[in-house]
């Protein structure tokens, strides 16, 4: 069940970013990983300078200086347009996922270039300030190419969070828990330092796992929940036989289901 596919072929896939450089600064090492399908993205953004956490657990254990760090972080997904090489990266509706305030300066569209397994891209006359991203695309990061939406049981018109499955690599975004569209440190700055309001604006997961040989299950390489990290991420088995004959598949999220929303093998 492929959908309309509105990038090129090199474009779906996991790519890494090497560097970003903005207005002829330094390179900035930050991560950023961009997951592809052939529509739809995910887009997870952590500074370089995040610190581990190491010994947190769940939100609970965070003070509010070191929330404000997560607010630091991004994680987006929506519909990608790839035109003239020309892309363009349209969120889901009422900000689905959440970004911060780094993030925000950016266009909604950039110029790319492949060239021998890297993606680069510049601005357009659009965009605010000059920068220049490189981004690798992942070695095999080919074989299936899904998405898929967490439903709830009760309300399953509504997607819940949202899953991207390319080859060995996948990525999870989880719709907002505020409709309030600006950024997390904006969002954090109002409530005044209401520590259980800061714990629930940021109570939205974006994660990015790997698996490492077909069957093992995908741990969490880097989240926006540092706790998540090494954790396993809920991706349901797939392969072309269940696929073509299923079109929801079990979750471990309670009262929850996977909607497949498009899939094909890449090869």
């Amino acid at each position: 069940m492929a959908a309309d596919q509105t990038v090129p072929d090199w474009a779906i896939g996991c790519m890494d970013r090497e560097y970003i450089v903005l207005d002829g600064g330094q390179r900035d090492p930050s991560l950023a990983i961009w997951i592809q399908t052939c529509s739809q993205y995910i887009d997870i953004r952590i500074p370089h300078d995040r610190p581990r956490f190491r010994a947190k657990r769940s939100l609970d254990d965070f003070a509010a200086k070191e929330l404000f760090e997560l607010a630091r972080q991004s994680g987006d997904t929506g519909v990608c347009t790839i035109e003239d090489r020309v892309a363009t990266w349209n969120s889901w509706g009422d900000r689905f996922g959440f970004f911060c305030d780094e993030v925000d300066i950016f266009p909604d569209d950039g110029l790319l270039e492949p060239k021998s397994g890297t993606i680069f891209e510049t601005e357009t006359e659009n965009s605010r300030v000059a920068y220049e991203e490189a981004w690798v695309q992942q070695p095999y990061d080919h074989g299936l190419i899904a998405h898929l939406t967490l439903r709830s049981t009760t309300d399953p018109d509504r997607a819940k969070g949202v899953l991207l499955v390319t080859g060995r690599y996948a990525a999870y975004v989880e719709s907002g828990t505020s409709a309030n569209q600006t950024s997390l440190q904006t969002q954090l700055e109002g409530v005044d330092g209401d520590l259980g309001r800061m714990r629930q604006i940021l109570d939205c997961e974006a994660s990015y796992a790997i698996r490492q040989r077909a069957g093992a299950p995908f741990v969490i390489r880097h989240s926006c929940l540092p706790f998540r990290e090494g954790q396993e991420l809920d991706v349901p088995t797939m392969n072309r036989r269940i696929l073509e004959r299923e079109t929801t598949l079990p979750a471990r999220h309670d009262g929850a289901f996977w909607q497949v929303e498009s899939w094909l093998v890449k090869r």
